[in-house]
């Protein structure tokens, strides 16, 4: 009697389920997976090819089920590695280690190649934006050798290096996300004018928010609760001219980008391969060009008010050759800045060295 009702209550759960499932409205997106999810459109095309993912997919409670997963994983089987993520201090770490020593080596010979091709009359800066693994304890066999990171670029780089590691804290980032928030950007500002001769300026802000942000990281901690982006804005920025290479005339914070995959794309509109900032207003004459990654998105608008232009180049999504045939460097200031997390992994810069 027993083992019959154990089974008729698994076959009711599982009909309950599989109602649920073809009755109630497809998900086409999952948020805290940042992907397009299995819909009934792919039945029509090979139904029982396609039904397991369908099922998996949109089967009732499933961010509830990812959650509990990953929480057993992590605290009942004792995987702290879980997902090649950590948790310190409620904050998601992403697993960065081990060193690549290869890849610095790389990193160093394309940003010298790059300096040595744009040949500005201007000044070459760079500066390194450390990754949350920093802030693990100094005795965890997971943190990077930043020391050796630091000492390397130091001695081989051609240009002059603007030290910010010790300026955050880990406080300063998502909880859920590998970027720094806006906010913090404001502590390394003066560094960066200061070095290109410009004097930084009383601009106010006005501090705006935006609730339910699943972070990059989310994916990997699903029981983590969603966080806040904060963002600043004023006059000066809701009137300079944005252009993107790919999608032409935008703005610097940007809701018509796909923020309902990823909120941090209000910044700039997230990935970008080429883009010009132009200020009529600005507190100089100077123009300034940034190789960068995804960090110097919600940085670059602080810097916009001091610029009469900004080119942002990312070379994870163009080619150094059309960058170098389409973009002016007469006369511009020229700041790569990069977190260690492409550092270690600079082979993703489509920089081709003889």
């Amino acid at each position: 009697m027993k083992n019959k009702l154990i089974a008729f209550t698994f076959i009711l759960i599982l009909g309950i389920g599989l109602t649920l499932t073809f009755t109630l409205p497809d998900k086409k997106m999952s948020t805290l997976e940042r992907r397009k999810l299995t819909t009934k459109e792919v039945l029509e095309s090979g139904f029982v090819e396609n039904l397991d993912d369908y099922m998996s997919e949109q089967i009732p409670f499933r961010n509830t089920f990812l959650a509990f997963g990953s929480a057993f994983e992590r605290y009942i089987l004792q995987n702290e590695e879980s997902n090649d993520s950590y948790i310190k201090d409620g904050y998601i770490i992403e697993k960065n280690y081990h060193l690549d020593e290869v890849s610095i080596d790389n990193f160093i010979k394309k940003l010298n190649f790059i300096a040595d091709k744009v040949t500005p009359n201007g000044d070459v800066f760079y500066s390194v934006i450390p990754d949350k693994s920093y802030y693990l304890n100094a005795d965890s066999s997971l943190k990077l050798d930043y020391d050796d990171i630091e000492t390397k670029l130091r001695s081989s780089i051609e240009g002059e290096y603007i030290d910010i590691l010790e300026c955050f804290e880990l406080s300063d980032y998502y909880k859920t996300d590998i970027h720094l928030k806006q906010e913090a950007y404001f502590k390394i500002l003066d560094k960066f004018l200061d070095r290109v001769g410009i004097k930084e300026e009383d601009i106010k802000y006005e501090k705006k928010t935006l609730d339910d942000f699943y972070g990059a990281s989310f994916s990997k901690v699903p029981f983590f609760k969603p966080e806040s982006i904060e963002y600043f804005s004023n006059d000066i920025l809701e009137n300079v001219h944005v252009s993107h290479l790919e999608s032409g005339k935008r703005e610097v914070y940007d809701f018509k980008a796909n923020t309902e995959m990823d909120l941090y794309n209000i910044f700039l509109s997230g990935p970008s391969a080429l883009i010009e900032i132009e200020n009529e207003g600005a507190y100089s004459d100077r123009e300034l060009i940034i190789f960068r990654d995804s960090f110097a998105s919600s940085m670059t608008p602080l810097l916009t008010p001091y610029f009469k232009k900004i080119t942002l180049i990312d070379l994870r999504y163009i080619s150094l050759d059309y960058v170098l045939k389409n973009v002016d460097f007469q006369n511009k200031d020229i700041l790569f800045l990069y977190s260690t997390l492409i550092i270690n992994k600079s082979s993703i810069l489509k920089v081709n060295v003889p």
